[in-house]
């Protein structure tokens, strides 16, 4: 395997692969109506399934590792050098293209609102059964939930998937940038959010299961009594996260689930300095920030926050520590960028492009249903019907 000419190969495949017509196929995913611009259709169920891929690709990622002797280690200054010239590519080009900026100050804001969202459901659970919460951690037995369990669970899972669609689309429209200016194209905030609508079902999924695994790994790291958090379990979620490096730039340029995961795993097998270096760099900041903002809330509850009593005193922690966690997202957000454009200029050096023009122009049918936005705005009206009618 070769690596591309980002000034002349890539830019040329790029440019026939993501703004040539394509005939539809059976297999693609929706379809938005933008002339010159063929959108993929509904997958079969087989294609949706094929989602499971990444966790065989994070498989393949683990026993990369125990074949070379190679150990992702978050604490390591040999991430930065490794990333030094693509983390160079992604500040100029976010300097070059303002409406990066864009992208991840609504990153934040969806964020921040997902969260205020989220804490909605600690309300509607009764103080009695956060009291014996407490009363099952202090006799160190685990507590059995029933009702509020589900409650919690199907609750932050709603949030996830519905937050997941905006975030999808900011997220493809960043790749969709470098894509534009890799194909010597103007990036404008339209050309890339039509671009990023391309293949936006699929990347929406496995948006909305790689935020799932993020915050269940979050969740877990979080100081608990019981239950710690094992070693094995650390390693799977970076594997799961290196295994992945590729999958946002593979889907934006219009590969299904499969595909996506195979060309992952080509750039930690071609590239594996530049994959590791690149995520567990991106994992160290956001470590840091998370450290800091832990403290930080701690801080700020000792200063503004009451005693852990009261109505709804659990809602009114959580809202309080909305401020140094909306700050920290904040930062997250700056540094998204950085690591989506790094792996998108990864992806397009080492990934060889191979398509077929066609010449002929497929005509847009008119009632053709967009499915990702019918799917989030059902999932949207159920969020707000529930926030508004609980």
């Amino acid at each position: 395997m070769t690596a591309n000419n980002l000034k002349h190969t890539t830019a040329e495949d790029l440019r026939e692969r993501l703004f040539a017509p394509n005939a539809r196929q059976s297999s693609e995913f929706g379809r938005r109506k933008e002339s010159g611009v063929e959108l993929p259709a509904l997958p079969s169920w087989s294609e949706r399934i094929g989602l499971t891929a990444f966790f065989t690709a994070r498989t393949h990622a683990q026993a990369v590792f125990a074949s070379s002797g190679t150990r992702p280690k978050l604490l390591s200054l040999k991430n930065f050098s490794a990333l030094r010239d693509d983390l160079a590519y992604a500040v100029k080009l976010m300097r070059q293209e303002k409406e990066i900026l864009l992208f991840a100050a609504l990153q934040w804001l969806v964020i921040g609102l997902a969260y205020l969202m989220w804490i909605q459901v600690l309300d509607w659970i009764p103080d009695s059964v956060w009291a014996e919460v407490a009363r099952a951690a202090k006799e160190d037995r685990d507590y059995e939930g029933g009702i509020a369990d589900l409650m919690l669970w199907g609750w932050s899972l709603l949030i996830i998937a519905t937050a997941a669609y905006p975030l999808a689309i900011l997220n493809a429209s960043i790749v969709a940038s470098h894509y534009l200016k890799a194909s010597n194209h103007k990036s404008t905030i339209a050309s890339c959010l039509r671009l990023a609508s391309k293949n936006l079902g699929r990347v929406w999924l496995f948006m909305a299961l790689d935020a799932f695994v993020t915050v269940n790994a979050i969740l877990d790291r979080l100081p608990k009594k019981r239950g710690k958090r094992t070693a094995g379990e650390e390693a799977a979620y970076y594997a799961w996260k290196i295994a992945t490096v590729g999958a946002l730039p593979s889907l934006v340029a219009g590969n299904g689930f499969i595909d996506a995961s195979r060309e992952s795993v080509l750039l930690l097998e071609g590239q594996p300095v530049r994959a590791i270096g690149i995520r567990m760099g991106y994992s160290l900041l956001c470590w840091i920030i998370g450290v800091v903002a832990y403290a930080g809330a701690i801080l700020f509850f000792l200063m503004f926050g009451g005693p852990l009593s009261g109505e709804n005193w659990l809602y009114h922690f959580y809202l309080l520590m909305g401020a140094p966690i909306f700050l920290a997202v904040g930062a997250t957000s700056l540094l998204r960028p950085l690591f989506v454009i790094a792996v998108s200029k990864l992806y397009t050096d080492v990934i060889p492009v191979h398509v077929e023009v066609e010449r002929t122009v497929v005509a847009e049918p008119e009632n053709q249903i967009d499915w990702p936005m019918l799917v989030f705005a059902m999932l949207f009206g159920i969020m707000a019907a529930l926030y508004f009618f609980s």
